[in-house]
């Protein structure tokens, strides 16, 4: 998640991180609405999305928060299974999947740097509208 921010602050875009296993859902949902873009950071948990963070996404359904730049970024075990349970979530909200970063456990330099790379990228994207 470091290098996912340091590449988006490394861009001069502001950012807001919340950890949805520990924030009530609540207190995120106004930052959803305020924001052109999303970057969504959750692992894969028995074979679907990181459950709090599906949760996320739910409530944000519900309140119609609609027409974001999404991308996402996780780790997964023995098989993946979140970016399509994230996919599934996210398409009644009209929201735009830019790319996506998985790696298998831990991440390596190698996924750092990518990482790094995916949040500048996702950052000019959210600049130029």
């Amino acid at each position: 998640m470091n290098a996912v921010a340091q590449g988006i602050s490394s861009e001069g875009v502001p950012l807001h991180i919340f950890d949805a296993a520990h924030t009530h859902v609540s207190y995120i949902l106004p930052y959803l609405w305020t924001q052109l873009g999303v970057m969504v950071g959750a692992p894969t948990y028995e074979g679907s999305l990181f459950p709090p963070v599906a949760q996320v996404l739910e409530a944000a359904a519900h309140k119609r928060i609609r027409n974001k730049k999404t991308a996402r970024f996780g780790s997964y075990g023995w098989s993946g299974g979140a970016q399509r349970d994230f996919e599934r979530l996210i398409e009644p909200l009209k929201w735009d999947v830019f790319d996506t970063l998985e790696f298998a456990g831990g991440p390596s330099s190698d996924d750092l740097r990518q990482g790094e790379e995916l949040g500048a990228r996702f950052a000019r994207l959210v600049k130029a509208g």
